[in-house]
């Protein structure tokens, strides 16, 4: 089957919602003849499962309905309901407009489909896959790259060194990969300050230095783009969770649209 494809991705090209979604071929479902005849046999299965949706699987094959806690995770109330539109995304939907999906709509769950038929099924949980992280490291690899493109392109290697090495008389860190940057440079080995800087780092040189004006930011917009580093830090753990207390979708979808218009700007300069 076609859809299969898309469920077997190994999620290297292109990350999509089925790269993290499950196909109905291997979800945990309920037959409808089972669910119509016995009525506390659908909560005994998510009870167990910890779902907080059970697609019903029709005489056909096909989903047309789905149980639903009343209450995330309280299991004494389900209802009972019709897979509509606003229920379903392509299986195909990028990693991107997923997230902004289950954010803005203030969602849980999709139901995935093609052609019109559901496929699958992704929670706002899956977004906690490695392959999410995956998609968020490759763009903050691209953001560290390109903000260090920028900087070089405004500033000249011994500013950058002189405000570190200010810097360094309270950072013992900072301290010991500046001696290594100058061991390395003494040895006449071809070492960009850069590749010695953290994130946060890139952040504090553009604000020392007045560089986001460059890029049409206020002083108050640019303090927000520092939210971007703990977007960073909790994809350096990988076997933490994504998406929890602190990080809610919400909170992901706004660090990421921060990403996506700092690479814009940088990338768009005049």
């Amino acid at each position: 089957m076609i859809e299969e494809f898309y469920y077997q991705q190994d999620g290297s090209a292109k990350i999509t919602a089925a790269t993290i979604g499950v196909s109905k071929n291997n979800w945990t479902s309920i037959v409808q003849d089972t669910a119509d005849n016995n009525t506390s046999n659908h909560l005994q299965i998510m009870q167990q499962n910890k779902f907080n949706v059970l697609p019903i699987v029709a005489a056909d094959g096909h989903t047309y309905e789905y149980f639903e806690t009343a209450t995330p995770h309280d299991y004494s109330q389900t209802n009972r309901h019709r897979i509509k539109y606003k229920d379903t995304l392509p299986l195909d939907t990028s990693i991107k407009e997923l997230i902004w999906s289950f954010a803005l709509n203030d969602r849980v769950f999709y139901f995935l489909t093609l052609h019109g038929k559901v496929s699958g099924l992704v929670t706002v949980s899956d977004l906690n896959n490695r392959y999410v992280q995956i998609y968020i490291f490759s763009l903050i690899c691209e953001l560290e790259r390109t903000l260090s493109g920028f900087i070089k392109c405004n500033l000249q290697e011994q500013q950058i060194f002189n405000y570190l090495e200010e810097k360094a008389n309270r950072n013992d860190y900072l301290k010991d990969n500046l001696e290594r940057y100058k061991e390395l440079n003494s040895a006449d080995l071809a070492i960009d300050i850069t590749e010695f800087l953290f994130l946060k780092d890139f952040f504090e040189i553009i604000s020392k230095f007045d560089l986001y004006k460059e890029l049409g930011y206020g002083s108050n917009e640019w303090k927000k783009i520092y939210s971007i580093n703990e977007l960073r830090n909790s994809i350096a753990h990988p076997t933490r969770s994504l998406i929890n207390k602190e990080q809610p979708v919400i909170t992901l979808q706004s660090r990421l649209e921060r990403v996506d218009d700092l690479l814009f700007r940088l990338k768009h300069q005049q």
